[in-house]
């Protein structure tokens, strides 16, 4: 592959990107004329600050121009913009692969990305990139781990040698529902793991020990409800315990550079301003359209999922910080008592 396309880049598609760039030609799409002059003229994307993107990076808004003769689509969409960004090129004849990054479900359908390919594209070959890691890091070559995701075999042989590069170690599997579960549920738990952080007292005598305590339990808590919604829609459990899943759920549960993290921690201070926030778009958290995602689907297949649903109560139905937090904690102790 020698011609990629990317759709929409935040910080995350920013990052690969450059990445991709030293061996690959690289274009990006935004379809807001003025955010692409702005980006282009800057050369920086306002969500990957201090970062410069390579001048042999084309940038356009002009989407035949960008797709023309491309060899891979990379969809950098957020979860809540992932169909809107499809629906651009639905009518591409023999449209080249699609590769997926947003780590999210559909709010409105509880669908999975590659799901929503399926339903707008018909059967084509699609992949999924996840797994533990900071867009930032990445670029200045902190090592990372990530995961390839597909049922087209051949597509991920490709696809891993396109993404070998010395900081960045990538596996494949075909398990594709398991991989985008994965980071999917991982950034609704980590907002209440973080909430949950932001409420410990420091002191001298055994604090950060009981917080070291709290956060183990509630990631294996949390392990749990992964594996209860993957098991009910036909994930491999294996998968839960790698890169996509277990991995990310401690890098984006205990990081102040998480976004879902941070949004957890903030709304123990100011929860109302937060989710005005969130719900007017001013920040991008993807956990917070997919915890509502989570309880609907814990409804749907009914599972028993009750740290999903404290974080769910806390957002949508405006628990207060103080009461979720005394009923996480209470979970964790039930949880030590097995």
């Amino acid at each position: 592959m020698r011609n990629i396309a990317i759709l929409e880049p935040g910080a995350w598609g920013t990052a690969l990107g450059i990445l991709l760039s030293n061996k690959n030609q690289v274009r990006f799409w935004y379809e807001n004329p003025a955010l692409t002059l702005k980006i282009e003229k800057a050369r920086e994307n306002e969500k990957l600050p201090g970062i410069k993107i390579p001048q042999k990076i084309s940038i356009s808004s002009d989407l035949e121009k960008i797709i023309n003769e491309t060899d891979l689509i990379i969809i950098a969409s957020p979860s809540f913009n992932f169909r809107k960004t499809l629906l651009k090129i639905k009518n591409l004849k023999n449209p080249p692969p699609l590769l997926g990054i947003a780590k999210g479900i559909e709010k409105q359908t509880l669908k999975l990305p590659s799901q929503i390919v399926e339903e707008i594209l018909g059967r084509t070959s699609y992949t999924h990139l996840s797994g533990p890691g900071f867009a930032r890091e990445i670029v200045k070559g902190r090592p990372a781990k990530e995961i390839i995701a597909s049922k087209d075999r051949p597509l991920l042989k490709k696809l891993k040698e396109l993404f070998k590069n010395k900081n960045l170690q990538t596996s494949t599997t075909t398990d594709l529902i398991g991989v985008q579960l994965a980071g999917a549920i991982k950034n609704a738990l980590a907002i209440g793991i973080s909430l949950v952080e932001a409420a410990i007292i420091e002191n001298p005598k055994g604090a950060k020990l009981l917080k070291s305590k709290i956060r183990k339990n509630l990631i294996q808590l949390g392990l749990k409800e992964i594996i209860e919604i993957g098991r009910a829609m036909g994930a491999e459990e294996k998968t839960f315990f790698g890169p996509a899943g277990l991995e990310d759920l401690i890098l984006t549960s205990s990081s102040p550079l998480s976004r879902n993290f941070q949004f957890g921690k903030n709304l123990y201070l100011n929860a109302e301003k937060m989710r005005q926030d969130i719900k007017g778009r001013k920040i991008t958290v993807e956990g917070f359209d997919n915890a509502w995602a989570l309880q609907k689907l814990g409804k749907k297949y009914k599972l028993d999922l009750p740290m999903i649903n404290e974080i769910y109560k806390l957002i949508y139905k405006k628990t207060s910080p103080e009461k979720t937090i005394k009923n996480l904690i209470k979970l964790t102790e039930a949880c030590e008592r097995g």
